[in-house]
């Protein structure tokens, strides 16, 4: 079987049940357009992990279709759209990890920031406290605007170190 623009999701797991055709979809790869996303659709999309979750988790997360409205659709646009959302989320991990990058020293290490690590709940209630918002609020805020709060108060801390370390050593 050919993959075309007319097969759907439900012909492909009927027909393709055991045939890995994985190549024809990479091959048909056409990245689209997508929609701005907000930090809690980000969060709920960074769980794709397997091709299924590549094919439903988008559709649930920014058009809330079920998996039967799902299986009706074109097999390829689905595919487009969801890998285009994976890799979009992979350029969004590239850059927090650029943007934040921080070696601690070594006082900090023994100081215990390893185990310093409040997860997806540390940023929220960073958000909310900062903006007096709730913290489910937080989940509704575009990823982007979320991403350039977090990178101003990281930019602001990296400044303070450094003035402090100037200063100390003034003294």
């Amino acid at each position: 079987m050919k993959i075309t623009n007319k097969t759907t999701i439900g012909d492909a797991i009927l027909i393709l049940k055991n045939i890995d055709f994985q190549d024809q979809l990479d091959a048909s790869f056409v990245k689209v357009e997508i929609p701005e996303i907000t930090y809690g659709q980000r969060i709920d999309l960074s769980e794709i992990k397997t091709l299924q979750d590549l094919l439903f988790i988008p559709q649930k997360v920014l058009y809330n279709l079920t998996e039967d409205q799902v299986m009706c659709k074109s097999l390829l646009e689905v595919y487009n759209f969801g890998k285009s959302i994976y890799l979009e989320l992979e350029r969004l991990a590239i850059r927090d990890q650029k943007s934040f990058k921080y070696e601690p020293t070594s006082e900090e290490i023994k100081a215990g920031y390893n185990q310093v690590n409040h997860g997806v709940f540390g940023i929220v209630d960073t958000i909310a406290r900062r903006i007096g918002i709730r913290h489910d609020d937080v989940f509704l805020l575009p990823e982007k605007r979320v991403f350039a709060m977090l990178k101003i108060d990281f930019d602001n801390m990296m400044y303070q170190k450094k003035l402090n370390k100037i200063i100390s050593k003034q003294k």
